[in-house]
């Protein structure tokens, strides 16, 4: 069981980062940070009143929708680009 004023930090700690998460592109590194953050306050609340409640459950929703959103065109990216340098020949750039 974490302290009380530890809870509320983590949770206000995981909204904004959440929140940061919701950035085109650079924001699936702190939107995985926030699901860290809401997992351990989640782990170490223990049934324990959170007053941070709706911070922590709005940090975890933003962070839950920014990874698959930002996650799954990065790594399409990321595959295309491997793509390119497996399967182009530079004989095939001087046609």
């Amino acid at each position: 069981m974490i302290p009380k004023t530890e809870m509320i930090e983590r949770s206000l700690r995981c909204y904004v980062l959440g929140l940061l998460g919701l950035i085109p592109v650079l924001g699936l590194i702190p939107a995985i940070l926030a699901l860290r953050e809401h997992r351990r306050v989640k782990k170490g609340s223990a049934n324990q009143w959170n007053p941070a409640r709706r911070y922590h459950l709005w940090g975890g929703i933003c962070a839950r929708t920014a990874i698959p959103l930002w996650g799954i065109p990065i790594g399409l990216a990321l595959c295309a680009f491997v793509y390119s340098l497996f399967f182009s020949s530079p004989v095939d750039s001087w046609r």
